[in-house]
């Protein structure tokens, strides 16, 4: 249930008046009041609106979206996003956490302040449905990641399936035996789910499993370098490594480079996502291509048509595996 205005009064012992004058800022108030008042906010997680007119009306026209980065993979996701809501006739404000709780329940908090219609959200790493509980009253949609248990709307692709049939590429019809791993530490859904594909992927070519032949890193570009080059150095037999995602394909080639490694000829290697860089690396580059854009707009029509807020749905998109030249073929 929503805090009210009158609860928070009710909490700290003073007026609606000295309330409603601490929160807008429109007549001084003593500093131990305002300190009862901001104190009586936080404890009662008080969500004040921004705008009585959106109140009294119900609707704002607004959508809020929350990312965890501004790369090109959610780049093209906002596209979406924005290309359906115009069409609906809203408008979406934007922002991004960069992976830290505390910053996305901030972004929520302001997100419901300003009386958005619905919220959708990338959950940062660490997000789980206790902490979305405060913002049940809300429609939500979460995208590319979903929290278990949580049953609200998710749109997300299928990350398990293709990571699968893209490390049986490299196992099957390359004969690759020694195939590393490098993903991002994190207990996000679309992370775990690259891992676990590539693990049924081995389980099926009947290629043990072995930690010395997974690295994870903090998903960075540098941090994959890193992540690849101990992989290398830990592996001479290594033939072909998986990265799981598109920002640390970068990383990888980077670390190919140092270590002075021809791609495929020396180690082959296979990412997911596509980047405008990759046009212009040679050899063209076998990936995982998500409806990155179809993901956007999935979600907002879901969204749209969930503002009642009663019903749950969980949509799974299909990847497409792109084969190139780096996985040898």
């Amino acid at each position: 249930m929503k805090v009210t205005l009158k609860e928070v009064s009710k909490y700290c012992g003073l007026s609606i008046a000295t309330v409603s004058n601490v929160l807008n800022g429109t007549k001084p108030v003593t500093e131990n009041n305002k300190r009862k008042v901001l104190k009586a906010v936080q404890d009662l997680e008080y969500i004040p609106h921004e705008a009585a007119r959106q109140l009294k009306a119900g609707k704002s026209g607004l959508i809020g979206v929350l990312t965890v980065g501004y790369n090109s993979f959610f780049t093209e996701i906002l596209k979406g996003v924005e290309e359906q809501a115009t069409r609906k006739g809203f408008k979406i404000i934007v922002g991004s956490t960069e992976e830290d709780v505390q910053s996305q329940k901030e972004f929520l908090d302001s997100f419901i302040a300003k009386r958005v219609e619905g919220i959708i959200m990338a959950p940062a790493n660490g997000w789980t449905k206790e902490k979305l509980k405060k913002y049940q009253d809300i429609p939500i949609a979460l995208i590319d990641r979903w929290i278990p248990a949580y049953k609200y709307i998710s749109v997300i692709t299928n990350n398990k399936e293709s990571s699968k049939q893209l490390v049986s590429h490299l196992a099957t019809h390359h004969q690759y035996k020694h195939i590393g791993l490098v993903y991002a530490y994190s207990d996000i859904s679309s992370m775990t789910e690259r891992k676990l594909g590539y693990e049924i992927a081995l389980r099926e070519a009947r290629i043990p499993i072995e930690n010395s032949f997974m690295e994870s890193c903090d998903g960075s570009i540098e941090g994959a370098e890193e992540a690849t080059i101990k992989l290398i150095e830990k592996n001479k037999d290594l033939e072909a490594i998986y990265i799981a995602n598109n920002n640390m394909l970068l990383g990888a080639f980077k670390a190919c480079k140092k270590r002075k490694l021809k791609i495929p000829q020396d180690i082959a290697i296979a990412g997911v996502d596509t980047e405008p860089w990759m046009e212009f690396v040679q050899p063209t580059i076998t990936t995982i291509q998500q409806p990155v854009k179809q993901m956007g707009r999935e979600a907002m029509n879901l969204l749209i048509n969930n503002k009642d807020n009663k019903y749950i749905q969980h949509e799974e998109l299909k990847n497409k595996v792109v084969i190139g030249e780096s996985c040898g073929c």
